[in-house]
């Protein structure tokens, strides 16, 4: 027995909770959440005060995820911004949903965001950080993307069906750093030098 896994990546903030859980309920699928798995089962080395959030303990995670999956039978639907800790062997796809840097910084200042865990967010963002994460850890066969700024939860639902079922392209494409114009925005917003 091992579950047919799927990852749900990207930065905070581009809506990877809502589109796996709905994906989990669609696919009568297992759902984990990574943040809270590490903290209930305490797989982490310390809290970063200054970022805001723990520091994971990568070898341990990976211990307790594979015997998750190894024991499951079925779809499991895992959500975290570095999905791509899950072993390549255990995994089918890693989904990174991707948005637009502007529209991320309006949605990160709208939760109340700010200093360093708002520029380190949407900078990683611009930078395709998540995706590089997955494509290091599960090339480019098992990772795709799917640019979620124009779209409802249920369009990237339909739309990550569509990739799992092997009627879309599973495929890699965003570049936020080719639009000048967005780079100088998102400069200006987090008035970097």
């Amino acid at each position: 027995m091992v579950a047919r896994t799927i990852a749900i990546s990207g930065t905070p903030g581009v809506g990877k909770t809502s589109v796996a859980l709905k994906l989990a309920e669609t696919l009568k699928a297992k759902y984990v959440n990574l943040t809270d798995f590490v903290i209930s089962n305490k797989l982490y080395t310390y809290y970063d005060e200054e970022g805001a959030s723990y520091v994971i303990d990568e070898e341990a995670l990976r211990k307790e995820l594979r015997k998750l999956i190894t024991r499951y039978d079925g779809y499991i639907i895992v959500d975290g911004h570095y999905g791509e800790v899950i072993d390549d062997d255990l995994l089918e796809k890693i989904i990174v949903l991707r948005l637009s840097p502007r529209e991320l910084y309006k949605r990160l200042k709208e939760r109340g965001w700010s200093g360093r865990k708002l520029t380190d967010n949407v900078e990683s963002e611009l930078l395709g950080i998540c995706t590089s994460n997955a494509l290091e850890s599960h090339g480019v066969n098992k990772v795709c993307e799917v640019d979620a700024t124009t779209k409802t939860s249920d369009d990237i639902v339909r739309e990550i069906l569509l990739i799992i079922n092997g009627e879309a392209e599973c495929r890699v494409f965003i570049d936020w750093l080719s639009d000048e114009l967005v780079v100088d925005e998102i400069i200006k917003l987090l008035d970097i030098v």
